[in-house]
């Protein structure tokens, strides 16, 4: 299994919301992160994911940019977002 961190690029491979993009804002379990996009699913209120439901990129926001989910806003994630998916929609270091 995956190890998937805070500020970690995924994209979800099954439900409703297949195809979007997101980070994870924070790990819950082995089985389950936290998401957000900054529009659908603000910081304050993240999606609640199974990790074998996500396809995860090696591409993330430096550690440092993340000062905790009480610090992020919704418009640092849509802009880490347009900076780390590229216009065709998807990266292309696919794991």
């Amino acid at each position: 299994m995956v190890e998937l961190k805070p500020g970690q690029l995924v994209r979800s491979l099954a439900g409703r919301d297949k195809g979007n993009h997101y980070l994870v804002l924070e790990k819950l379990d082995q089985k389950h992160v936290l998401l957000v996009d900054g529009r659908s699913r603000p910081v304050a209120r993240p999606k609640k994911k199974n990790v074998a439901h996500l396809q995860h990129y090696e591409r993330r926001v430096d550690p440092a940019q993340l000062d905790g989910p009480d610090q992020l806003t919704d418009n640092q994630v849509i802009r880490h977002l347009k900076e780390l998916v590229p216009e065709t929609g998807a990266p292309e270091e696919e794991v």
